[in-house]
């Protein structure tokens, strides 16, 4: 995604995915005593799903939050909406890396956070590793929403078996879902969650619908998230979305000629949800670890040595 204006006006389904399921788990987020929470997201984009929906809802005086983002565009987009605001801040980020995680993110948060990103991660095993790395050494959680799989995924390849289209297409496999022909993906999920440490997970499959005001709207939203786009001359940038929309439209089973594209257009996919822990704690445990935590911050180490 290369064009965070685009992404900004156009991602409906993103936004409401986003807010449904963090007010589902915002419960079950384990925040600190002192509120002096410590979050960082992973897959900002532009940044506004990120600032409408969960900074609303962090503790008055946390302590950070974190907008990352691979596509230093989107970040850059993000920092000049929101830059203005208080304690936050922006890093580029491949949450894929299998280099070590810069030392100022290691071991320095008490939530992750990511909308509508990991699908694009073909190695899943590896960003739960760094996800598991970013949380603090004892204690975190995180909160996963993307996508298992999606009928556009289908048009894309279709669209890539066309000689006009394939050379920009190369990378197809890499741009599908991991998920997207995977068989029990929740089951699979969280048993790698379990290989990497979190010590409890709960992940499940969402088999989700979003009605879209229009298919012309719909097709705003995939041009806005299309991976290729960037690659092709912008002259054609509306011929091509023509074709991935076409072979939406038969592989769905649909017919071009008898579509209303001004009228409301529903669309089905699956949704993974995962929220894990990386340790369990009992609330006495959780209590006296924090306050063990303030009286280390504090330099109060008479104090320190009770807990």
């Amino acid at each position: 995604m290369n064009h965070p204006d685009w992404y900004h006006k156009a991602n409906d389904a993103q936004r409401f995915d986003s807010r449904e399921n963090f007010h589902k788990y915002i419960k079950q987020i384990q925040w600190r005593y002192d509120g002096e929470d410590s979050t960082i997201d992973i897959g900002c984009g532009s940044g506004d799903v990120l600032m409408d929906i969960v900074y609303p809802c962090l503790p008055k005086n946390f302590q950070t939050l974190v907008c990352s983002d691979i596509n230093p565009k989107m970040l850059n987009y993000a920092r000049r909406q929101y830059g203005h605001m208080e304690k936050v801040q922006f890093q580029v980020l491949d949450i894929g890396t299998k280099k070590k995680l810069p030392n100022n993110l290691r071991h320095q948060f008490d939530h992750v956070i990511s909308f509508y990103t990991l699908m694009w991660v073909q190695d899943q095993r590896q960003a739960l590793e760094n996800i598991f790395n970013l949380l603090r050494p004892k204690c975190g959680d995180c909160l996963l929403v993307f996508l298992a799989s999606h009928p556009l995924y289908e048009a894309y390849r279709m669209t890539s078996g066309n000689s006009k289209w394939s050379e920009y297409m190369y990378d197809i496999d890499s741009i599908i879902s991991p998920f997207q022909y995977v068989d029990q993906p929740a089951e699979k999920y969280v048993d790698l969650m379990s290989q990497v440490g979190f010590t409890k997970s709960e992940v499940r499959l969402l088999q989700k619908q979003f009605t879209y005001e229009s298919f012309d709207v719909f097709r705003a939203n995939m041009k806005a998230v299309n991976p290729f786009i960037h690659r092709i001359p912008m002259a054609l940038h509306e011929e091509f979305m023509d074709e991935v929309m076409f072979m939406y439209l038969k592989h769905m089973g649909l017919h071009e000629e008898e579509m209303d594209f001004k009228a409301k257009c529903s669309v089905s996919y699956g949704l993974l949800v995962a929220f894990g822990r990386k340790a369990k704690f009992s609330a006495r445990e959780r209590f006296r670890r924090n306050l063990l935590e303030i009286c280390e911050l504090r330099n109060l180490e008479k104090y320190s040595k009770i807990f």
